[in-house]
């Protein structure tokens, strides 16, 4: 299968959970959640911004792994914060014009001047994996065992299709909808 083709079912798989008719479903969530972030502000208004993000983050896990965040200082919501705070510190056009510039500091050694590209970069990767991965498999593990609460979020309802297909498209479509899952909770 092609990027096309993987780029292609992620699409398709992100649409499907999230058309304009399932909205309904989450809006009690939304409800439930906005209560929580107007209490917050209430008792701790000097971190309003966090109040915010984990919000945002808290609707998306629930929507899209049925994760239901504790109202202040989930660990989930800080790996999360994490990955995306200094993946978008890795990204930027300045470190890619650089790379570009002078390719050979990919190959330099850690402790080397100029190699804090690489390590962030290395250090990013990981909390991203975190981020994607065991939250991931938290779903896969629930279901297995029978103690997914409900079976209404994005990747439970997918990783239910998935069993209903052949053994050799398992690994793709596990794939997309990972990709899927990802581009939901960065995009929250």
């Amino acid at each position: 299968m092609g990027y096309n083709d993987e780029w292609r079912l992620n699409r398709r798989l992100f649409h499907q959970s999230f058309r304009p008719e399932s909205a309904l479903r989450f809006r009690p969530m939304q409800i439930r959640r906005a209560r929580e972030m107007v209490l917050n502000l209430i008792d701790d208004p000097q971190h309003y911004h966090s109040h915010f993000g984990t919000f945002s983050s808290s609707v998306a896990m629930l929507a899209v792994y049925g994760y239901q965040p504790s109202a202040r200082g989930d660990p989930r919501v800080r790996v999360m914060e994490n990955a995306l705070h200094l993946g978008f510190n890795v990204m930027t056009p300045e470190r890619a014009m650089v790379l570009k510039t002078f390719p050979f500091l990919l190959k330099l050694p850690d402790w080397c001047w100029g190699s804090s590209i690489k390590r962030d970069a290395r250090v990013s990767t990981k909390w991203t994996t975190e981020m994607v991965d065991v939250p991931f498999r938290t779903v896969q593990q629930e279901m297995a065992d029978n103690s997914l609460q409900s079976q209404s979020s994005m990747v439970a309802e997918n990783l239910l299709r998935m069993q209903k297909q052949d053994e050799a498209s398992r690994p793709t479509f596990e794939n997309a909808l990972k990709g899927s899952a990802a581009s939901a909770i960065v995009g929250e």
